[in-house]
């Protein structure tokens, strides 16, 4: 098979976020690239993390320092910088890795809406090409549409006994308490159901008690303080027959969620009706519910879930995902 990365050289930058920035690397190396990996938001500490979501330039200098001295003693001629979301990368740096890597391609893949990333914007202009998962951020910002993947632990290969009707596995910000404690009322005792509502500490529940009104009827003991691990998140799946799904409502672009649920080959129950308007979509497996109030017929977690066509179901593996990329990359 004659891959496109065969022999190149790749500067790969991402944020570590529950093993999917190494899911890319094995992936770029399993098509022919040679990756040297550095870590977008480089910081161990939870209040340097932070930062960097609310006071980026307070830490911006650090990074700077940090991607300088990761490269210093690396002779690499690259031939593509790959770059996910890039929070933490400046104009200074990108700067000085255009003059230093004039050869190389530049390509940004953001999977968090711009909204939520302002200062990325007036980095656009040291990339070749920007692609995103936000089709209302393609439109805008004259960027390339392509939605986020599934990787391979979630493919759906053997039959695994359903324990659970539906399921629901996520961090617990805005209103999503509110929409799970909806959802479990409605259905009742006779469903099973599996949520696993995570909150990064307690404080942090009592933060949400007080001062967001959808948490105000939330116990303690409704979330759980430890995150969990991926193979049990697909475990999970494989043994439900349908996955509950709720985006950020400042969102528009599909969540990794959605296009894992894709990847197990089962039922989709979320509240963000662009799903509608993708290739993937059916009504046999797809049901969209209202934030305010919920409602998930019997009828449509009893129905057989409709296969894919097997294309289709490609076009949105982490293969696929990045084959599009660089294929449309290399067309510039």
């Amino acid at each position: 098979m004659n891959y496109l990365l065969e022999n190149k050289s790749v500067l790969y930058i991402a944020p570590a976020f529950f093993g999917y920035e190494s899911e890319i690397k094995k992936e770029l190396e399993q098509q022919g690239a040679n990756v040297t990996f550095l870590l977008d938001r480089p910081f161990n500490s939870p209040l340097l993390k932070a930062l960097t979501r609310v006071r980026r330039e307070w830490v911006i200098g650090a990074a700077d320092r940090y991607y300088e001295s990761q490269l210093t003693s690396i002779d690499t001629e690259f031939d593509y910088i790959f770059v996910v979301n890039g929070q933490t990368l400046s104009t200074h740096t990108l700067s000085a890795w255009r003059e230093r890597y004039p050869a190389a391609k530049f390509v940004l893949y953001m999977w968090d809406s711009f909204s939520n990333r302002q200062q990325t914007l007036r980095n656009l202009k040291y990339f070749d090409s920007v692609f995103t998962f936000d089709k209302n951020d393609a439109e805008k910002y004259q960027a390339n549409f392509r939605p986020l993947f599934f990787s391979a632990g979630f493919e759906s290969v053997d039959l695994t006994p359903i324990q659970y009707d539906i399921s629901f596995i996520g961090t617990a910000h805005t209103d999503r308490f509110s929409i799970v404690d909806k959802v479990d009322r409605q259905l009742g005792s006779s469903f099973r159901k599996y949520w696993y509502l995570f909150l990064q500490a307690k404080w942090v529940y009592w933060v949400y008690r007080f001062t967001n009104s959808a948490y105000r009827t939330a116990q303690s003991n409704n979330f759980k303080y430890q995150s969990i691990a991926k193979t049990e998140v697909q475990r999970v799946f494989n043994a439900s027959k349908a996955i509950l799904d709720i985006e950020h409502p400042q969102q528009t672009g599909l969540t990794m969620r959605t296009l894992e649920t894709l990847g197990a080959r089962k039922k989709l129950v979320t509240t963000n009706a662009s799903v509608k308007l993708y290739d993937f979509y059916s009504e046999d497996n797809i049901f969209v519910i209202d934030r305010q109030d919920p409602v998930i017929p019997k009828a449509f977690l009893d129905k057989p879930y409709k296969a894919v066509e097997p294309h289709i179901y490609r076009r949105y593996s982490l293969a696929g995902w990045l084959e599009e990329i660089i294929s449309l990359v290399n067309e510039k």
